[in-house]
């Protein structure tokens, strides 16, 4: 288990629990001071996941926030939430935290559809609480999360291993030849006619010189990629 570097811990470090039998999910990113964030369950993986390919965003923290919600504060660890007949007061500690491009940051929760109801209270204080400091909040369910989309986010952060940078290099310059013949190729034809691997397509979608839609199989026979002129429009997965 990766660990933490001196400074850097969260308000619960969940990586820590697998010293007591619990799993953490472990999404590596340079978005993090630590050089990764870690997820209780695959749900917050899944999400963490995301985070770390959207484009527009600079920095992702797991276990970030601390919500006293009996006094409607942010507190900066459990261990300064204030006291109450001898017990700490009620608290929150959000899934995850996020920082735009723009300096705009925000906070999100993972939480299975099934289980917001349940919730519903709690987030709309959290809510309440968190806008006052100017961060929006969002919770993020399983909806959307198909297997073939967080197999096509697996591989996009494989795509974007620094160990790859080499082999993006070269498929980048074959999608690219091939792309001043058409800008629009099925992607079995793309592979063919370049002699690419599915691992190429990757690296033209990591870096820009491809797009498609990640929601949907990219090897399909009637699956298509195009020419992204080095956007990367596609990596906006949801609306921060």
């Amino acid at each position: 288990m990766p660990t933490r570097k001196k400074g850097t811990k969260p308000v619960r470090d969940v990586a820590k629990r697998t010293n007591r039998g619990r799993k953490a999910y472990i999404v590596p990113t340079e978005r993090n001071a630590t050089g990764f964030v870690a997820g209780e369950s695959f749900l917050e993986r899944n999400h963490l996941l995301l985070l770390s390919l959207q484009v527009g965003l600079r920095r992702v923290s797991d276990q970030a926030v601390c919500i006293d919600l009996e006094n409607e504060t942010l507190v900066p660890s459990r261990a300064e939430l204030p006291k109450k007949a001898g017990r700490k007061v009620t608290s929150y500690t959000a899934d995850s935290e996020y920082e735009r491009a723009d300096g705009q940051i925000g906070v999100c929760e993972s939480k299975p559809s099934a289980f917001l109801e349940k919730h519903a209270e709690k987030h709309a204080r959290a809510e309440k609480i968190l806008s006052k400091y100017g961060k929006p909040f969002m919770t993020l369910t399983e909806e959307g999360f198909t297997p073939v989309f967080i197999s096509n986010l697996e591989n996009l952060k494989k795509a974007l291993s620094s160990a790859q940078e080499q082999h993006a290099a070269e498929a980048g310059q074959k999608i690219s030849r091939a792309l001043l013949r058409q800008d629009r190729w099925l992607t079995h034809e793309l592979k063919q006619w370049a002699a690419l691997t599915s691992a190429d397509i990757f690296f033209g979608l990591a870096y820009g010189v491809l797009r498609a839609d990640l929601t949907q199989p990219l090897f399909s026979a009637t699956a298509c990629v195009e020419a992204a002129h080095g956007t990367l429009d596609h990596l906006m997965f949801v609306e921060l």
